[in-house]
């Protein structure tokens, strides 16, 4: 649906920017509340409105009061109804994110017989038939950015262990369990899980070479066949962050998404790298 304030109809609309009905008024107070830990967004309305046919029509059931709601990160575009002169709607978490783009509105439920509604302007004459989906008043669009939940911890998901039957400088991955198993010799072990408890510089090491090569594995996997994973705990944390980032897990670019789901890990390399020439001089 698209909607301005340079479009014209055939009949009266009550607009804010429009001389179509004089003497009259629609304003729509929209809020947003976000639920953190569950990610529920919704969406509370207050519709201010003196044009008493309109508020009949929609005390009747003729009318609806509502908004065109749309989401571009999300694809999300739908005409929501709220209440009268009040009301909210829950949306599904993730159904709303980023920019969202509401239209408050009012438009017929039933067909309505030459609507000319007090102060309309006489270019309309004696009243224009109306039918059921079309709009009699529109507000101002509003503008909400909601924030994006915090990304799910990618190194929650894995688990080191050592392996007498590997030798050093070997890794293995375990994917059929409630997390990754990342399997690796006793002495390459050792280093790794010494190296993982010094400095964040320091950690970003163990990052590129360790777990962006198991990262590509397991897009690797995924892209074969995700159902085989469905059943493992880590899958939807995996699955959530990959959304949330755009990594198509179907198609994966293996080098490049495996670096946007760790964060980029190479920037951390690179400070690792000034650090230790600042100490040289």
């Amino acid at each position: 649906m698209k909607i301005s304030e340079t479009t014209s109809y055939p009949h009266p609309v009550l607009a804010p920017w429009s001389t179509d009905v004089a003497g009259s008024s629609f304003t729509a107070e929209l809020t947003l509340r976000e639920e953190g830990a569950a990610q529920q967004i919704d969406i509370h309305s207050k519709v201010l409105l003196d044009q008493l046919e309109l508020i009949d029509l929609i005390e009747n059931g003729d009318a609806a009061f509502g908004c065109f709601i749309t989401c571009v990160s999300t694809g999300f575009r739908r005409m929501q109804r709220f209440g009268f002169p009040t009301g909210s709607h829950q949306f599904a978490p993730g159904a709303l994110l980023g920019r969202v783009q509401l239209r408050p509105m009012i438009w017929a439920l039933r067909p309505i017989s030459t609507w000319l509604p007090a102060g309309a302007h006489s270019e309309f004459g004696g009243g224009t038939d109306i039918e059921p989906g079309q709009i009699l008043a529109l507000d101002d669009e509003q503008r909400v950015d909601v924030l994006r939940p915090p990304l799910p911890s990618i190194e929650s998901i894995f688990e080191i262990f050592s392996s007498t039957e590997l030798g050093e400088g070997e890794f293995d991955i375990d994917m059929t369990g409630d997390r990754i198993n990342i399997i690796m010799g006793e002495a390459t072990y050792s280093l790794v899980q010494g190296l993982r408890q010094t400095t964040e510089s320091t950690r970003s090491v163990i990052t590129n070479a360790m777990f962006v090569p198991v990262v590509m594995e397991i897009l690797s996997q995924i892209a074969s066949g995700e159902e085989q994973f469905s059943s493992c705990r880590w899958f939807e944390p995996f699955r959530k962050r990959s959304e949330l980032l755009d990594v198509d897990l179907k198609t994966p670019s293996l080098f490049t998404d495996a670096q946007l789901l760790l964060e980029r890990p190479f920037n951390s390399l690179s400070r690792l790298i000034d650090e230790e020439e600042t100490c040289d001089e």
